[in-house]
């Protein structure tokens, strides 16, 4: 791994662990070593109706670290496992830090009463075949 590509993770990782998301903390296992380039981070806020947001669409292997650091919705997660097996979908109730291995798909969607709201963010990784 480049060192660009360990200081942007070292830097992602950093702001997510201030972030004030005690709420619930999940995370695949990663190797970090596979990891070959940074593709993007983002901020984003998902409305409830709204159709979902898709963040990867391009049948590549990705490391995917979201932070829901406010939300009044639940967030729901599309995505595909690294072993390309049927598409998941994963619910996050509230604020916190989740970690996704996807096999290029990965879409979120604000979901609950109408009018609320998630706010989120990601880094977005490629990772090495």
């Amino acid at each position: 791994m480049n060192r660009k590509v360990r200081v942007v993770v070292a830097l992602a990782l950093l702001c997510t662990g201030v972030a004030p998301v005690s709420e619930a903390a999940y995370a695949q296992q990663v190797d970090f070593g596979k990891i070959d380039k940074f593709e993007s981070l983002a901020t984003g806020t998902l409305h409830v109706g709204a159709p979902p947001k898709t963040l990867v669409d391009d049948g590549e292997r990705h490391v995917v670290i979201l932070t829901i650091w406010d939300a009044d919705a639940e967030t729901k997660v599309y995505w595909r496992s690294l072993d390309g097996n049927a598409p998941k979908t994963t619910i996050i109730p509230g604020k916190g830090i989740q970690t996704f291995q996807t096999a290029g798909e990965f879409r979120l969607e604000a979901i609950g009463e109408p009018n609320r709201e998630v706010e989120y963010g990601y880094v977005l990784l490629g990772l090495r075949k």
